[in-house]
């Protein structure tokens, strides 16, 4: 199962691990939300987690 996380922007990342999928979503906050980088945690990215099949 691939792990992924769909951003309201419409972005999506989609990893193998948690851990890749958390990089991911927390560089993009970084990058294209950055009023949300300093509120956005990996706990809270990680509770957004959704298996999808490959």
């Amino acid at each position: 199962m691939i792990r992924q996380v769909r951003c309201e922007c419409g972005f999506t990342a989609r990893g193998s691990t948690d851990d890749e999928v958390i990089t991911l979503i927390l560089a993009h906050v970084g990058q294209d939300h950055p009023h949300l980088a300093a509120v956005e945690t990996a706990d809270d990215v990680r509770g957004w987690i959704e298996l999808v099949p490959e």
